[in-house]
């Protein structure tokens, strides 16, 4: 391994742009920012060990250039290179190579895999002066792309044996939940049960206490972790020391970037560590009550002796981040807004949090329209109704305005705002000119510039009144209205749009 100098330790961190890729298998050019370590040298006696990231468009929103700084300063981290990939069709590029899930979803992730192994790896390779010894190669993702992560790894250590899941899509299966499901439909568990670990198999996990609500076997231990602690199981069962799993499971920890950017640090370091030195916590101001996980997750590692692993020895104590500044029992009350928004408000559960239905909710959204052509999205289910696409852009003009009205209401700002009309916004806003995917995409951005807006919200904030549309309103009614507003539509597009839909 080459080891940088004092000097080139200190020197600029390097992120390029290479649009240079063109793959065959995935029929499509292919974005990459490369990272390049201080000090990198393309001439090194030793290449460099390197890390593909899937969902690498989303590298500064989870803040990994000053993250690597900053640890590279401290001499946290050997040098490697990061090669970040860009998404591209992700329901459906990313999944298990083996089986799209019960709604076809994952269904080009085998032309993925192919990607990754015939044209990526060695592109980087000739491009960039990186390894090609497989304990030297790692893979990571978020969500759906730490599920594919976990799959190529698991089925090809002779190309890669180390892979980093944040908030993995264990969940994948090939059958709904109301369709017979049972914890045996789990695709990558089944893949896992298929064939033995390889020796030099290790693998990162991890899971937030408020990455989703759903808890499908009511057990009081909501799905993402259950699934994951599953899946440690199995492959511990496969052959899998308990010390080569990491599991990482963060108390107020969610199902997005600013979650699993505090949580890079342990990844890399995990990964790339400098021998003889500890991985960082993460350094939060958090509410001093919410240090206990709400999970009992001793117990329940206890309870899983029995399918085949005595102790998770590599196990982090619960990583502390800063929980949602809402308190999801205080609803706004009556005089918060006006009256017409109570059906909204109604479709966010008592006792649930909005801003985790805002966090899920793009899930739903693209399970129910993220297939559909671009003449499907082009439906109304009757004259003069909105099609599928219209629909969906005015979630998005809502949404932008809602927010607006939030940001302008929580610093403060007194002046009445006024309100839009959505019958005239709609026929101008071009949405059937437009493609689906271009829709869904900026309904994407949209989601989580409204989610990094209303998490930045001190407490006092929330109860902060304002004027709209001529009526008092708070910044707590909006962080309700906005996840029951597009739930209301997100029901009409399933009872009136979709039985309706031409094939």
């Amino acid at each position: 391994m080459y080891l940088p100098t004092d000097s080139e330790r200190t020197s600029a961190l390097q992120v390029v742009r290479d649009t240079g890729l063109h793959s065959n298998f995935l029929e499509r050019p292919v974005v990459l920012d490369v990272v390049l370590p201080p000090g990198y040298d393309p001439a090194a006696p030793s290449r460099y060990p390197v890390l593909c990231l899937n969902d690498g468009q989303d590298l500064r929103r989870l803040r990994l250039p000053a993250t690597l700084r900053q640890l590279y300063r401290q001499r946290q981290l050997e040098p490697f290179v990061l090669v970040a990939i860009h998404a591209h069709q992700r329901i459906q590029e990313y999944g298990t190579a083996a089986q799209p899930d019960y709604l076809g979803r994952g269904s080009r992730a085998g032309q993925y895999t192919e990607f990754v192994l015939h044209e990526l790896l060695a592109y980087v390779r000739q491009h960039y002066h990186v390894t090609a010894d497989p304990n030297q190669t790692v893979v990571g993702g978020f969500s759906l792309g730490g599920l594919t992560a976990f799959d190529f790894v698991w089925h090809h250590p002779d190309v890669a044996t180390r892979a980093g899941a944040f908030s993995g899509s264990f969940w994948w299966r090939r059958r709904a939940i109301d369709d017979g499901y049972t914890d045996a439909d789990r695709i990558m568990h089944r893949l896992v049960r298929a064939r033995t670990a390889h020796p030099d198999h290790r693998f990162w996990l991890q899971t937030g206490t408020l990455d989703e609500t759903n808890d499908r076997n009511h057990n009081g231990i909501i799905d993402s972790i259950e699934d994951t602690l599953d899946l440690m199981a199995v492959l511990v069962r496969q052959g899998l020391p308990d010390a080569r799993i990491r599991y990482v499971e963060a108390v107020g920890g969610r199902h997005n970037q600013n979650t699993w950017g505090h949580l890079m640090p342990d990844f890399l370091h995990w990964a790339f560590g400098t021998p003889g030195t500890r991985p960082p916590l993460p350094v939060l101001q958090v509410d001093k009550t919410q240090l206990t996980s709400p999970w009992n997750i001793r117990q329940r590692l206890n309870r899983r002796r029995h399918l085949g692993s005595k102790f998770f020895s590599q196990y982090l104590a619960a990583s502390v981040l800063p929980v949602s500044s809402m308190s999801s029992s205080h609803r706004p009350a009556a005089g918060q807004y006006n009256a017409y928004y109570d059906t909204y408000i109604r479709l966010v559960p008592e006792g649930s949090d909005p801003l985790l239905q805002l966090q899920q909710q793009p899930q739903e959204l693209h399970r129910l329209v993220g297939s559909l052509t671009n003449e499907q999205a082009h439906f109304a289910y009757a004259p003069g109704k909105w099609t599928i696409k219209e629909a969906l852009v005015h979630i998005i003009d809502t949404e932008r305005i809602f927010a607006y009205r939030a940001l302008r209401i929580a610093r403060g700002d007194q002046q009445p705002l006024t309100g839009f009309n959505q019958d005239e916004y709609v026929p101008t806003s071009g949405a059937n000119d437009r493609s689906l995917e271009s829709i869904l995409k900026e309904y994407d951005a949209v989601r989580a510039a409204t989610l990094s807006l209303f998490e930045s919200f001190q407490p006092a904030a929330y109860d902060r009144m304002g004027v709209a549309s001529g009526f008092p309103v708070s910044v707590r009614a909006l962080a309700y209205i906005l996840p029951g507003h597009e739930a209301h539509h997100l029901h009409i597009l399933q009872e009136r749009y979709l039985p309706q839909l031409p094939a």
